[in-house]
Parts: C-alpha cells; structure tokens; sequence
C-alpha cells in the first residue's frame, strides 16, 4: 500500500497570484521539491492559510514558454477548496512558526488535516 505524499506549505504575496490559483487552478513555483499529482498544498497569505489545493500536473520548466523559464514548474490543481473566512496561523497547530519560514515547508497529511479542519466553511472549484 503506498503512503499519500507529505502535503506543503506556499506562500502567496500577490493578489493576482492568488486570483490565479482560484481561476486557472495553476500556481508557478521556483523551488524544488517532491512534486508529485496527488500532494496536497496549503497556501498561506500573510498570517492565514487561504486555501488547499491537491496537484493534478506538474509542468516542469522545459515544458513551459519562455516568459516564464525563470520557474522551476507549473503546478496545476484539480481541485482547490477556498477557507471562509481564511484560518489565522495563531489558530494552527504551526502558530509558533514565522509566516515567512513556512515557504515551501512540508507537513504531514494528518497535519494538513487539522488545519483544513479549522476551516468554517470552504468554497471547492
């Protein structure tokens, strides 16, 4: 039986980027990691997770034009569950945590569970 991939931890700066996520489901990201269809990822904003999302794809860079060679990949989402209204950090299991460290964390499933759990209402596209 295989184990389901550690979930990860964004950071979003930008409302166009996060417009982004909630209408094309896509997300480009300059990191490397274990990337793989199936892992979930939580973005955070600020000091409040947003948002889930589980990857469908991921488009590596030499798949991609060249506008955008400076990512590492595309990930694309099959599905995104926006939180309503937002889950403030302090209220997550990770609130000891400086926001900025948390750029490209990993947590476990059961972690992310927790924190998708404290969600009062989410909005999945």
């Amino acid at each position: 039986m295989s184990e389901k991939p550690d979930c990860f931890i964004l950071r979003i700066q930008k409302d166009e980027v996060e417009r982004k996520i909630f209408s094309l489901h896509t997300f480009y990201i300059g990191i490397s990691r274990d990337w793989t269809p199936g892992a979930c990822v939580l973005f955070l904003k600020k000091d409040a997770f947003i948002c889930s999302g589980v990857i469908d794809r991921i488009i590596k860079v030499d798949s991609l034009q060249d506008l955008e060679k400076s990512w590492y990949a595309q990930l694309v989402f099959g599905k995104v569950s926006r939180f309503v209204p937002p889950v403030p950090l302090q209220e997550t299991l990770l609130a000891r945590l400086n926001p900025l460290s948390l750029h490209g964390a990993t947590i476990s499933q059961s972690d992310a569970a927790r924190i998708e759990a404290l969600a009062v209402a989410k909005i999945i596209s």
